[in-house]
This record gives structure tokens, sequence and C-alpha cells, in this order.
């Protein structure tokens, strides 16, 4: 199976195909351009490496969040544009998955989005026979509250993924003993985010896929604010 898979989440900006396993082309972009600017281009350039053409391609992987509104929204509005137009498989894979494959495969990951003003968005991911499984699902939370459920567990096989250093600060408090990658240490890279989209179902409703944000943006939160109802008829993306 040939993948095109791609990741604009986050700060990096990756790409890459991969062929049954092997990676055809990988690109990393770490560059102050924006994601909406370089993404395309990288596309391209990651096909011309791998020498495919896009009609070769079998399956769109693409990072569904969260993450930085602007970027997630990038990355899915090009995926399900490539998925309709050109009639591909599409799968999306959570944000933060595609951090935790970064982990030691004996810990239990906590891969971490600094939401800011002691937030976060996490989960809880643990390999089991060479897969990996989410153990606590993806949320948005405070650290102090995340820090308490993360009690159940031993602190010494905890591992935390993607920390800034604020959020380090936080976790050394409670868990001196846990480890800890930083955000320099912790890349997503599109090529795991590939095998972590092949044992996924294909999107059934390309155009009712959207991002995964974990909360309300500014625009949803003031547009509720001002009276309108989350279970109304009329959704905040229909209004506006």
């Amino acid at each position: 199976m040939k993948i095109l898979a791609f990741d604009t989440s986050n700060k990096p900006l990756t790409v890459a195909v991969v062929c049954d396993g092997d990676v055809l082309a990988s690109i990393e972009s770490t560059e102050k351009k924006t994601h909406s600017v370089s993404l395309l281009p990288d596309i391209q350039q990651a096909l011309k490496d791998s020498k495919l053409s896009m009609d070769e391609i079998d399956l769109i992987a693409v990072a569904q969040g969260p993450g930085s509104y602007t970027g997630v929204r990038i990355a899915v509005t090009v995926a399900k544009t490539l998925a309709f137009t050109l009639k591909k498989n599409l799968v999306g894979v959570s944000s933060l998955e595609v951090l935790a494959a970064d982990g030691s495969e004996d810990k239990i990951l906590v891969p971490l989005m600094d939401a800011r003003n002691d937030n976060a968005f996490a989960g809880v991911y643990q390999y089991q026979d060479g897969e990996l499984v989410n153990l606590i699902e993806d949320h948005h939370t405070s650290m102090e509250k995340l820090l308490d459920t993360l009690k159940q567990y031993e602190s010494d096989k905890l591992e935390f993924i993607n920390a800034t250093e604020h959020l380090t600060d936080l976790i050394k408090d409670v868990y001196p003993e846990a480890m800890v990658m930083d955000t320099k240490d912790s890349l997503p890279e599109a090529d795991k985010l590939a095998k972590l989209a092949e044992n996924k179902p294909a999107v059934s409703d390309i155009d009712n896929f959207v991002p995964n944000y974990l909360r309300l943006t500014q625009a949803e939160h003031d547009w509720y604010q001002k009276g309108h109802k989350k279970d109304g008829n009329i959704s905040y993306v229909e209004e506006v």
C-alpha cells in the first residue's frame, strides 16, 4: 500500500510517502514559513523524491488534531480535497497518537501539547504486542487534573512526550522519576503517522470529516456566549 501522510498540527511540518512499510520520501520542515505556504510544495517534493504520482497513492493519512487550530485546519482541508477529487481513501489519526509513537515500548506514554495557563491536550497510550493502544482518550485538561489521574500508574513507568519547559517543571514536581521528552526531541514524524493509519478504517463520509480540536475555538466560545445553544438546530459552522 502506498500512503501519503502529513501533519501540520504542530510547529514542525512533516510529510512522508510510505510503500508497504518502506519510507520512500520524508520531509520535515521547521522553517518559519506558514504551513499553508509550505504544505503543497512539500507534498509535491515528497512525491517527486519517491518517484510516484498522486494517482499511484492508495491512501492519504492526516493528523486530525488536536493542535494549532490553523495548522490542523490546513492539513485536514488539503487531505479532504485530495481524497475527494482524486477518489482516494482517507484516514485521520490523532496528533497526540503520532507523538506517542516516539515513546518507549515499555512505558506508559503521555503525549502532550501545551494549551497555556497550566492546561494541556493529553492522552495516555501504551505499546501492546507492538501496537499503540489508547488507555485514556485524548482530552483538554488542566495539568493538575492530568497528573492526579496518572497516579494510577507507577511513576517510574511514565514517559511524557512533547513537554515544554513549563510543563516539564509541573511534571517533575509531582513525578521526579518519570521520563520527560521535551519538544525538541519529540517532533512528529509522518512515516509513523502512515504506519498508524494502516490499521485504521478509512473515513466513510469525507464531507463530514473535521478537525478534532478537543475544545472550542475562541470564535465558537464567543458565539455561544451570545446565547446560541450547542444543542440547537443550527451549529456554529452552519451559521457562519
